[in-house]
């Protein structure tokens, strides 16, 4: 019942309202306030507009300036336009011939953000020339959908069919009415793909938005039976010219890159091309004069980068280069540090080298050859150093030279020729200080001194084969082997450790 008492409300106000319509133009004073009232006892909103005719009919040119969010110039358009056109028909002139939905539309007049429902003229345009601008928004900022977009342009398309319909209607009733002869029932598809930005049209074959730059959509397919126009055409071409002189240009660049590393990687020392302040003793260095440091591209003289090497007490020599807010930490490459040296500063750079490395690392063993400086860097499971200088084998176990013995052979001797020999008292003497820190024990079968160099606490007596708990220094397994646990460690026994310091490893 509500929803009747309003659509007999509203019939009631268009009937009122046109017989104020008509009061007015008849100039009928007394009729027109009495519709007045009656519009106002009803309290429906009323737009009241001037007819067309009160304007003049003559047709003027609108300067436009259209640009985007996009583009940093204005784009000059000019249309033909009457006064009394409104912002809502402006924005349907602008949507059919260039392809702008009216949603992404913002125009300003005179300093003014306009509204659809205001005239040309409300906002100054009066005559030709005038000027206004329109900015073009994205369809995201616009909030304009595709499904928006096609929804509202098969609204208008069926608008107008209804439209050219009831003139047909009427042309048949009375031969002097004709329909509309700018209404097509059946208009012809516009070939292109929408600009999902700034929805303007644009021709099948182009990459990118002639507006505002925005990419051709990935599913876009070109139609297969497609012609491009002579503009077109010429477009393509230069379009494919400049594709190629790119790609040869690429190719060209790409050639000369390679030779260029190909002359800098046969250089020991990379020399500067340019002129430079050495950034270490900020003279200027002439081209060629300098050095650049391959890793970091740090630019220094050759004596500063050549006093940097000498001074170094590391076995690596970093780049110089330091400054309040950064210092580098790149390395120079051994070929750069031989080309600056001479072959006497450079044997002895490697001396030094050697020394440093074998003093830092804590698995390092020197030779036991007399007078040989041979060393290495062992892991955990070596237990023999072939010397590449001496080509002595030396035990890692034993820290030793013992030629056709094994490990208990060498330490039985040892401790035999301990009573006459200072070297071999010596050598047992350090075996006892490994074995009463810790470092080493006996095994507790073959009772041979055994070392864990490094990694699990599970090691293995090399003479004997005995698996020995390190942590406990007794067997692993009870007497009956692997997997009896009546006797040694019993580690993990009822889940409990063998040990405080047990790393779980066994």
């Amino acid at each position: 019942m509500a929803a009747l008492d309003a659509s007999s409300k509203i019939k009631e106000a268009e009937d009122v309202a046109r017989l104020l319509s008509e009061a007015i133009n008849d100039q009928d004073k007394e009729e027109a306030t009495k519709h007045l009232e009656q519009l106002l006892d009803l309290k429906l909103p009323v737009c009241v507009s001037l007819r067309p005719e009160a304007y003049s009919q003559e047709k003027i040119r609108l300067k436009v300036g259209v640009t985007d969010a996009m583009s940093e110039v204005c784009v000059p358009i000019t249309l033909t336009v009457p006064v009394y056109t409104t912002i809502s028909e402006l924005k349907e002139k602008i949507s059919k011939d260039y392809g702008f939905h009216p949603a992404v539309q913002r125009w300003v007049i005179g300093k003014r953000l306009v509204q659809d429902r205001d005239t040309l003229y409300q906002y100054g345009v009066k005559t030709h020339d005038d000027s206004a601008f329109l900015f073009v928004l994205t369809a995201k900022a616009a909030n304009l959908s595709r499904e928006q977009e096609k929804k509202d342009k098969g609204e208008k398309l069926i608008d107008d069919i209804i439209e050219n319909i009831e003139l047909l209607d009427v042309a048949a009733a009375s031969p002097d009415v004709r329909p509309k002869t700018n209404i097509a029932v059946t208009p012809k598809p516009k070939i292109g793909w929408s600009c999902p930005e700034c929805t303007y049209l644009n021709k099948p074959t182009r990459p990118g938005c002639e507006m505002c730059s925005t990419a051709k959509p990935e599913n876009y397919k070109v139609p297969d039976l497609y012609h491009p126009d002579e503009e077109e055409t010429r477009r393509l071409q230069h379009e494919e010219l400049a594709s190629l002189q790119y790609a040869q240009s690429i190719l060209k660049e790409r050639e000369n890159n390679y030779r260029d590393l190909l002359e800098t990687d046969t250089c020991s020392l990379v020399g500067n091309a340019e002129e430079l302040d050495c950034a270490v003793c900020f003279c200027t260095i002439q081209p060629g004069e300098g050095a650049v440091l391959r890793e970091c591209l740090h630019s220094f003289c050759r004596e500063c980068l050549k006093g940097t090497v000498v001074n170094c007490t590391d076995a690596e020599v970093a780049c110089p280069f330091v400054d309040q807010e950064y210092s580098c930490n790149c390395k120079l490459q051994d070929r750069e540090i031989k080309s600056l040296l001479t072959q006497e500063e450079y044997q002895k750079f490697l001396q030094l080298r050697l020394s440093i490395a074998e003093s830092r690392s804590e698995n390092s063993y020197h030779c036991k050859m007399p007078d040989c400086a041979g060393w290495c860097i062992f892991e955990d499971d070596v237990n023999e150093f072939t010397c590449d200088i001496c080509n002595e084998t030396n035990c890692l176990l034993c820290k030793a030279i013992h030629k056709n013995m094994n490990c208990k052979e060498y330490q039985d001797d040892l401790r035999i020729r301990a009573q006459n020999d200072d070297a071999a008292r010596q050598t047992t003497e350090t075996l006892e200080q490994l074995v009463r820190t810790g470092e080493a024990m006996n095994c507790p079968k073959c009772q041979v001194i055994v070392q864990k160099k490094d990694g699990c606490d599970w090691i293995c007596c090399l003479m004997c084969k005995t698996e020995i708990c390190w942590v406990t220094k007794q067997a692993r397994w009870g007497p009956q082997g692997a997997g009896d646990t009546s006797g040694g460690c019993k580690c993990r026994v009822n889940g409990v450790l063998c040990h405080p310091k047990c790393q779980n490893c066994h």
